[in-house]
């Protein structure tokens, strides 16, 4: 009897081992894929800058009647479009997005922070839900991923602007999406990696890290200090309120001055050092 038990024992053991090296096998199999789908998108960004000159009436050569003039000047605010932005399904894009943003109009922008594997698409669906989360496990081709893509809050704009756009994404186990935010909290990582570049469809965009800390989602009725609450500051008082609660909570001091009126960006993913522990990095946009 004893024989039996420890046999069913021993076959329990195997099959749970088996399960989890299953699990574990096409979860790093679907890590590699989503990795491989990514490069995919990444060979489809066109680097370009160039920008067309504008040419007047007055480089027109001959004499032009009132009539001519009027059309040289049309055809001039027409040239005055940057080569770099193109129409797409009547939506001006940044040119090198324009293969992206027409094969998928919910992509947004992009997203790259050096020396990290955080170097991916961003994706916005403001009509889907409140926050935005078609993409929480799809892919760029909306299939099931357990990775997902990072994706802005259904409460931010783009264009223009709201004063705060948030984006989240996975904190992966692999090390990939937002995992590497985390390493925010180490002051050397921070003094080499003081700005990120998120550029959108609608321009390009570099940001400057004010804050990196540790908080948590709150029921809704609490007091506490709720960072991805803040969307749009309604007056500099309550956009003051929020920059101070930020560098309350930062684990870096990163002296970095902010003023109403600057657009900020905040990076968020899952932590866990509580139950529905977030970790956040908050940045100003700056000038390239």
């Amino acid at each position: 009897m004893k024989k039996k038990i420890m046999s069913f024992l021993m076959i329990v053991c195997l099959m749970i081992a088996a399960g989890c090296g299953g699990y574990l096998a096409y979860y790093y199999y679907s890590s590699g894929k989503s990795e491989k789908n990514i490069d995919e998108l990444r060979s489809m960004i066109v680097e370009e800058a160039s920008v067309v000159t504008t040419e007047t009436s007055e480089d027109v050569e001959g004499t032009t009647t009132s009539e001519d003039n009027t059309a040289v000047e049309n055809d001039s605010k027409q040239e005055e479009t940057p080569n770099n932005m193109v129409a797409v399904d009547g939506t001006f894009v940044q040119r090198k997005f324009e293969v992206l943003y027409g094969a998928n109009h919910d992509f947004i922008g992009w997203i790259k922070i050096k020396d990290t594997n955080i170097d991916y698409p961003v994706m916005f669906t403001p009509d889907d839900d409140e926050y935005g989360q078609h993409y929480i496990h799809l892919d760029f081709d909306e299939e099931y991923s357990s990775a997902g893509l990072p994706f802005i809050d259904g409460s931010c704009m783009v264009y223009p602007a709201t004063d705060n756009i948030i984006i989240y994404g996975h904190n992966m186990n692999s090390g990939k999406m937002f995992h590497d935010i985390m390493k925010y909290e180490e002051k050397d990582f921070y003094e080499s990696h003081k700005t990120f570049d998120f550029d959108t469809i609608y321009g390009e965009g570099t940001y400057e890290v004010v804050a990196a800390f540790y908080s948590q989602i709150y029921p809704e009725d609490s007091t506490e200090f709720k960072y991805y609450r803040f969307v749009n500051a309604g007056d500099e008082n309550e956009f003051n309120d929020y920059v101070d609660n930020i560098k309350k909570l930062s684990i870096i001091d990163t002296g970095v001055d902010v003023k109403y009126g600057d657009k900020l960006v905040t990076l968020s993913t899952c932590a866990y050092h509580v139950k529905d522990g977030r970790f956040a990095v908050v940045a100003k946009k700056v000038e390239k």
